[in-house]
């Protein structure tokens, strides 16, 4: 702690003593370090301001049009599987009918796997699905 508080007194002690030598001597010097050559008006600081807001609206503009363009064929949409109905058989097992390019199919699915078991008829589908419906 002694050491501490002698190493304290010393810095103030020499700082306290060298003051005197960094005080400008030289009026040049001492006017080029107090004066700003470039102090900006309120129109030059408008006109960035404007500036800036008008950048940042035109790259929301361009992101909104990079967004909205979306390549869509129709074999995208008709590749795609609709789960028609779902029967749970335990946790983590459950059998899912589908619908892949107009045609029905039965899959088990776990948590680890996907079985194909069966292409189901349309006609089939639609009768059973209908029978489901008046049953309940």
């Amino acid at each position: 702690m002694k050491k501490k508080l002698f190493f304290l007194f010393n810095i103030l002690l020499y700082s306290y003593c060298f003051a005197d030598d960094l005080n400008l001597e030289n009026e040049e010097l001492k006017s080029a370090l107090n004066h700003n050559n470039y102090e900006p008006n309120y129109f030059t600081l408008l006109v960035g301001l404007f500036l800036v807001i008008f950048l940042i609206y035109i790259t929301g503009y361009v992101y909104q049009k990079l967004t909205k363009i979306k390549i869509h064929t129709k074999d995208d949409e008709t590749n795609k599987p609709i789960i028609l109905s779902t029967t749970s058989l335990g946790q983590g097992k459950n059998i899912h009918i589908i619908k892949i390019n107009d045609e029905y199919m039965l899959i088990g699915a776990t948590q680890n796997n996907i079985t194909f078991l069966k292409n189901l008829d349309k006609k089939f589908y639609i009768e059973s699905l209908e029978k489901t419906n008046e049953n309940s």
